[in-house]
C-alpha cells in the first residue's frame, strides 16, 4: 500500500491501449492519461515529483514521444521518472534512440501484462529506493533558476499571443535542434559537442525569436503574410536578433546557467547563413556558432512542413530536398547531412 498515493502517467494516443495498461495498474496506483505529447507534458508539469513511472507512446499527433522525451531530459527529470516507451515500432535505429534519451524499458504492442507489470513494478521499486538514498541531492534547481525560468516562459507566452510562435513550433524547433545536433556529435566530433550540450542547446533554441516582442505589431503582421518591408520595417523586423540578446541580460543572474551562452549565440545568429549573406554581422560558415546554425535549420524544415497562413504545407522529403537543394537558403553542408539521416525520427511527427 505503501505506492497508494504514486501515480502513473500513460501518453498514449490510442484509447484502447490506455485502457490496458489503466486495468493493469490501477489498483496500484492513480492512473493519469494523455492523448498527446503536449498534454503528456502538461501532466508532468503538475505532478511530476508523484509520478512513479510513465509510459510513453513514440508515434503520436502533435508532439510525438521523442519530443516528450526532449523535454524531460532538458529539464533533468529521466533520472528521476522511469520511462516506459511502448511501441510497434521495433527497429535498431528508433529503439537505440529511445535508449540514448535514458529510457528504462521498451514494452511493445501487443501487451503481455503479466510480464509488463513484473518488470515495470521492479524499476519502479530500483527507482524510489535510490529515490529515498538521496532525498534532496535531486533539487537541483534554485529558486532564482526558477524564477529565470518562469520569466522567460513568460517571454515566450507573449509571443504565442502575438501569434508570431505557436507552441506546436517551439517544440518542434526544440526537437528538431536536438536530434540534428545529437546526429551531428556522432558523425562529426569534430565540432567537439558533449553529451549535455544537444539537450542544453535544444533548450535555448526555444528563445531564438524572443526578441519579437520588441517589434511593432503591423510589422510582425506584414512580415509573416510575407509581404515586402520598407527599409525601415526591414530594420525593425531585423533588430529583433539584438533585442533578444538585450531581453536575455535582463533575466537575474541568467549569464551565470549554461543556458547563457547558448541562448545568447541562438538568439544573435540564427539568421546568419553558411554563404554569408544573413545578418545582423554577415558571419560566414562556422563563424556561425553551431547551436545557431542548427537552430536555424530546425526553424526553417519546420516553416516548411507547418502550416503558416495560406501557405501549403510540404512533407518532410520535400522539405528535406528544398533545404538540401538550396532553395530555402545556404546551410552547413554537414548539418544537411545529419538533417538527411533523422529523416526516420522526423517522419514519426505530426507537424500539422
Amino acid at each position: 500500500m505503501a505506492n497508494a498515493k504514486k501515480k502513473i502517467l500513460i501518453v498514449e494516443d490510442v484509447e484502447m491501449n490506455r485502457a490496458i495498461l489503466r486495468e493493469a495498474f490501477q489498483s496500484e496506483f492513480d492512473v493519469l492519461e494523455a492523448e498527446d505529447g503536449f498534454r503528456g507534458l502538461e501532466i508532468i508539469a503538475s505532478h511530476g515529483k508523484q509520478l512513479a513511472a510513465i509510459f510513453l507512446d513514440i508515434i503520436m499527433p502533435e508532439l510525438d514521444g521523442f519530443g516528450v522525451l526532449q523535454e524531460m531530459e532538458s529539464k533533468g527529470l529521466l533520472s528521476t521518472i522511469p520511462v516506459f516507451l511502448i511501441t510497434t515500432e521495433t527497429s535498431d535505429y528508433v529503439v537505440g534512440h529511445a535508449y540514448d534519451y535514458g529510457i528504462v524499458d521498451v514494452i511493445q504492442k501487443p501487451f503481455n501484462i503479466q510480464i509488463i507489470k513484473r518488470r515495470v513494478m521492479n524499476i519502479i521499486e530500483l527507482f524510489s529506493s535510490r529515490s529515498a538514498g538521496t532525498a534532496h541531492s535531486g533539487e537541483k534547481e534554485t529558486r532564482q533558476q526558477k524564477l529565470q525560468w518562469s520569466i522567460i516562459e513568460a517571454l515566450c507566452a507573449a509571443l504565442e499571443f502575438r501569434n508570431t510562435e505557436s507552441r506546436k513550433h517551439i517544440q518542434h524547433i526544440k526537437y528538431l535542434t536536438y536530434i540534428l545536433l545529437k546526429q551531428l556529435a556522432a558523425d562529426y566530433p569534430s565540432y567537439g559537442l558533449t553529451e549535455q550540450m544537444p539537450g542544453l542547446i535544444a533548450q535555448a533554441a526555444a528563445f531564438h525569436d524572443i526578441g519579437k516582442v520588441s517589434v511593432p505589431e503591423q510589422v510582425l503582421a506584414k512580415a509573416d503574410a510575407g509581404q515586402p518591408l520598407t527599409q525601415e520595417e526591414t530594420a525593425q523586423f531585423q533588430n529583433h536578433t539584438a533585442a533578444g540578446c538585450a531581453i536575455l541580460d535582463t533575466i537575474p543572474d541568467l549569464n551565470h546557467s549554461h543556458l547563457y551562452k547558448y541562448c545568447q549565440e541562438i538568439c544573435r545568429s540564427h539568421h546568419e547563413t553558411w554563404d554569408g549573406t544573413g545578418y545582423p554581422q554577415g558571419l560566414q560558415g562556422n563563424d556561425i556558432p553551431v547551436s545557431a546554425q542548427a537552430a536555424a535549420l530546425a526553424n526553417a524544415f519546420d516553416n516548411l512542413v507547418s502550416a503558416h497562413g495560406t501557405q501549403q504545407p510540404c512533407t518532410g522529403a520535400q522539405a528535406i530536398q528544398m533545404l538540401c537543394s538550396g532553395e530555402r537558403g545556404v546551410f552547413n553542408p554537414e548539418l544537411l547531412d545529419c538533417l538527411k539521416k533523422c529523416e526516420p525520427l522526423i517522419a514519426k511527427v505530426s507537424f500539422s
